[in-house]
Order: structure tokens, then C-alpha cells, then sequence
């Protein structure tokens, strides 16, 4: 029997589809843990409540795209906790199953830009009180804008010493800014040059890539609703 890991890293995200970029960071988050032994899960989201879904794959459809791209790698696993709830999926519900499913240490993987947005987020200042938090840099948002929000959403911050840049919440929790390197692959690229028939080498795995071709038909039906409504011609 595995040995239950000390960390659990959850990954949220349409993964609509998943790509090199998805796993290189749970990748990295992961080893940034060691010597503790971390997982990393990755929840891709059911019913989101900040996009519209209409081009989004079914969520069954996107689970087995991850489940195929993570067989080889023990430490990522799959969750489909979002689509066992019929309501939307909020971060805040998730994170409060997991607490209660395991016994390991909770992280919650984000970027910069949504880290900055938490405000907007269902309960979004009290997440860090389910599982701590990790803000990997992405797009234009430094460091110093993660701490102008840290200090903005929680004025009581205390820093903490080590590696990397912590801070000890007064509601609890911590919030850790690690700057893992973050492939800039686009999802939306991606759904637009499957559309065009280019090639999608290297920007998801070969696994992704096989199951796409299989659906294609269903794939460029729903994908290719993003791409109708981004044609619309406003007068």
C-alpha cells in the first residue's frame, strides 16, 4: 500500500484541454516540497461559476483527458468530486470535501492573476482557512502586486521566514509566493489550432492528442462555438 503523501497540492482548472503547461507545474510544485513526500491533485471544474461553459468539453470527457496524460506520473492523480455536485462549482466547496477526505497537509495551487481577483471568489478571503496557499507568478503580476493584495486583503499579514516569501494569516492558514517556472501554453491556443488542423505536438501530450483525434467531430462542435461567438460582427 502507497504511503500517504504529507502534502496534497490541488490544482483547479477547466483543463479544457490539458496541456504540458498544467503538468510541468504540478510537477514542479510538487518537488519544490521535498524532502516531504506531496501529491498533487488536479480538480478540473464541473459547472464554473466565473466562465461561461458553452465551449467547454463534457466534464467526463475532460477527466479521461487528464486521467491519460497523468497514468505515468504516480504523484498527479484526478479528482471528479466537481462533477458528483449538481450545483456550481465553487473552490470553497471543494476545498471543504478534500479537508475532510484527507489527512494530509491541504496547498491550493494558483497564479498570480487569479490569486489577485480572490476578492471576487465565493468566499474567496476565507479559503486560505481550509488550505494554504501557494501563488506561482503568471502574465504581467510581480511579487511585489502578491504582497500589495496580501496586505489589502488581509491587513494583519504577519511575514514569516524561509526559502521563499511566506505569510501568516490572522483568520489562519499561510500564503507562500513560489516562483516555479510556468509554461505559457494557451488553452485557447490550443482549441483554435485544433480547429485550424495545425499540429498540437509538444503543447499536449501524445495521450491528449489520441483522445482528441478520436472525438474530433464532438471536439470541433463544441470548440467551435468559442470561435462563433468571437466572429460576431458588432455593429
Amino acid at each position: 500500500m502507497a504511503a500517504r503523501p504529507e502534502v496534497l497540492i490541488v490544482l483547479g482548472g477547466s483543463f479544457n484541454p490539458p496541456h504540458i503547461g498544467h503538468l510541468r507545474l504540478a510537477i514542479e510544485a510538487r518537488e519544490s516540497f521535498a524532502p516531504k513526500s506531496a501529491k498533487v491533485l488536479l480538480v478540473p471544474c464541473a459547472r464554473p461559476p466565473h466562465k461561461a461553459s458553452e465551449s467547454f468539453l463534457p466534464f467526463a470527457l475532460r477527466c479521461r483527458l487528464l486521467e491519460a496524460c497523468t497514468a505515468n506520473l504516480p504523484d498527479l492523480s484526478v479528482s471528479r468530486l466537481e462533477g458528483e455536485r449538481t450545483a456550481l462549482s465553487y473552490t470553497w466547496d471543494t476545498l471543504v470535501a478534500l479537508k475532510q477526505q484527507s489527512q494530509a497537509e491541504l496547498f491550493f495551487l494558483l497564479g498570480s492573476d487569479d490569486f489577485l481577483a480572490l476578492s471576487t471568489w465565493f468566499k474567496g478571503l476565507a479559503l486560505p482557512t481550509l488550505a494554504h496557499f501557494l501563488v506561482v507568478p503568471r502574465g504581467p503580476f510581480s511579487e511585489e502586486d502578491c504582497l500589495r493584495a496580501i496586505f489589502a486583503f488581509w491587513p494583519k499579514a504577519q511575514s514569516l521566514p524561509g526559502r521563499a516569501p511566506h505569510w501568516l494569516l490572522p483568520e489562519g492558514g499561510k500564503i507562500s509566493y513560489l516562483p516555479l517556472p510556468w509554461l505559457e501554453v494557451s488553452a485557447t491556443d490550443i482549441r483554435r489550432r485544433f480547429l485550424e488542423q495545425k499540429a498540437l505536438d509538444y503543447l499536449v501530450p501524445d495521450s491528449v492528442l489520441e483522445i482528441l483525434q478520436e472525438q474530433a467531430e464532438q471536439v470541433r462542435t463544441i470548440w467551435g462555438r468559442e470561435r462563433s461567438q468571437s466572429e460576431i460582427v458588432r455593429p
